[in-house]
């Protein structure tokens, strides 16, 4: 259904002489923004890039791929809302002249870019638009840098959390009241509901009660909408996933920490860029991924778009045994601090779904939960023992109380022996002037975050879903790399 539009060829593209259109050289001046961008950055590749998402043959003609690409550019390099960026593009004549419009056009109906975001921009077609504009970067001489910084940064949800038994009581209460508009008669099935202050385990209980009682009757049923809600319910109960989700509008969105008492609840976009601060790989993931494990992705991506690296830069929570292998495999140095507790990581490995937080410096369960504190000891060995204490009152409440560590330790301590003779030769090449040095350019990461978060939208999701976070992520990207580009091509660049 996403491809019956047709796509135009470029004959029935052109655009015929408005007697208007010298506007353009009296309103738009040389120095402005959108004119700089349309006369030294080529946006010919969409047409041929989005051409697989439309259909050739049939169907009414498409809106041009090229001017919808455009808007949603446009959208992110202004930070407005849908209907905010038709507003300005039907009277700003920068605007229009950008989007290769005659001054007398009308503007399309905001609801086309929702479509257009669904139905023709792909993960695919992302990564090949940021691939543009590294290509075009390097195309003008304007990357002479063989390093990558990484960093991450953090995204807002566009939804509220919620606890695990709000999220399923809100979520049955929702089968109910489908149930009362599309098959009333089945409301007489229902079992007693739970009270408010119910636990998880008992809203669980009544939630399976519930769908027995009326799955027969909802599968045999000709209500797709019914159907498909029934289904998504079960489906997060016998998987168990029900107990990661934190809103039903956003289950993607995961708690976060960014200090010991500051958690957020969302996302995280891990960036590589060039020196140059051109933004060359992007991860999306939820807000309680671990950065460490996006390293590989970030250095395959950076090489994928062109990139040539020998240094990789970062904080201390990209130092792993593994993230060390993986960066000798392919020549490159990794400049970054070794966290001791990440070096006690390396020599004795998690149990599974335990991470280091680099940015509070503790141990992370499966669930999220931070470790209360840290405590060091040093043998006559030269073996540092390192004890995280976490809270056992959170712990016997956890719905994961039985499978994991913690809930079998009956001190409620996660133990890590770290041998000091196996990081000695790391440690000793962060002490040289050479690592301090390279390490000293790793601010310009942090700037580009705060650009992203600041100027361009990015601290809190426009919509919900990893999907939509990640698109969010990609344009701001390149509108960001757009600037950058013609930023560098000025005689003297900073």
């Amino acid at each position: 259904k996403g491809k019956t539009k047709m796509l135009r060829n470029n004959d029935q593209m052109k655009l015929s002489l408005s007697p208007y259109k010298g506007l353009y050289d009296i309103i738009v001046p040389k120095e402005n923004l959108l004119r700089k961008i349309k006369e030294n950055i080529d946006f010919s590749f969409i047409n041929p890039m989005l051409r697989k998402q439309y259909c050739e043959d049939f169907g009414r003609p498409a809106k041009e791929p090229e001017m919808m690409f455009k808007l949603m550019f446009l959208k992110k390099l202004y930070d407005l809302s849908d209907e905010r960026l038709i507003c300005s593009a039907q009277t700003d004549m920068a605007y229009k002249y950008f989007l290769d419009l005659e001054p007398e056009d009308e503007m399309i109906d905001p609801s086309l870019l929702t479509k257009f975001r669904k139905t023709r921009i792909t993960e695919d077609i992302l990564e090949e638009m940021l691939r543009e504009t590294i290509k075009q970067a390097i195309e003008k001489g304007l990357i002479k840098s063989t390093s990558i910084l990484v960093d991450s940064t953090h995204t807002n949800a566009n939804a509220r959390p919620r606890t695990v038994t709000q999220v399923l009581r809100e979520l049955s209460k929702q089968l109910r009241r489908e149930i009362y508009r599309e098959m009333v008669e089945l409301s007489e099935k229902f079992p007693d509901k739970p009270g408010e202050t119910a636990e998880l385990a008992e809203e669980i209980e009544y939630t399976y009660r519930l769908l027995e009682s009326v799955g027969p009757e909802i599968l045999h049923s000709e209500r797709p909408a019914l159907i498909e809600r029934y289904e998504r319910i079960k489906e997060l109960l016998d998987s168990g996933r029900i107990r990661e989700i934190r809103s039903k509008n956003d289950e993607d969105a995961r708690f976060g920490h960014k200090k010991v008492n500051s958690i957020f609840f969302g996302y995280k976009s891990h960036l590589a860029m060039t020196e140059e601060r051109i933004i060359t790989g992007i991860e999306v993931t939820h807000g309680g991924a671990p950065d460490c494990n996006q390293l590989p992705t970030l250095l395959k991506k950076s090489q994928a778009n062109g990139v040539q690296v020998k240094e990789v830069i970062g904080d201390m929570a990209y130092v792993s045994e593994d993230n060390l292998d993986i960066c000798e495999e392919n020549g490159v140095t990794l400049f970054a601090k070794t966290n001791p507790a990440v070096a006690a990581a390396a020599a004795a490995p998690l149990d599974e779904g335990f991470c280091f937080n680099k940015d509070v410096g503790l141990l992370q369960c499966p669930v999220g939960e931070l470790a209360m504190r840290v405590s060091k000891k040093t043998a006559e060995n030269g073996n540092i023992y390192l004890n995280y204490f976490f809270s056992k009152v959170k712990c016997q409440k956890c719905p994961l109380f039985e499978q994991c560590r913690m809930g079998k330790s009956k001190t409620g301590c996660y133990n890590i022996t770290q041998p000091n003779e196996k990081n000695r030769a790391r440690l000793e090449f962060e002490a040289s002037e050479e690592f301090r040095e390279r390490l000293d350019i790793r601010h310009r990461i942090e700037e580009k975050n705060g650009e992203m978060k600041l100027a361009h939208g990015l601290g809190k999701a426009d919509s919900m879903g990893l999907t939509a976070m990640r698109l969010q992520t990609y344009f701001t990207a390149f509108a960001v790399n757009v600037k950058r580009i013609l930023k560098l091509m000025e005689p003297n660049p900073t």
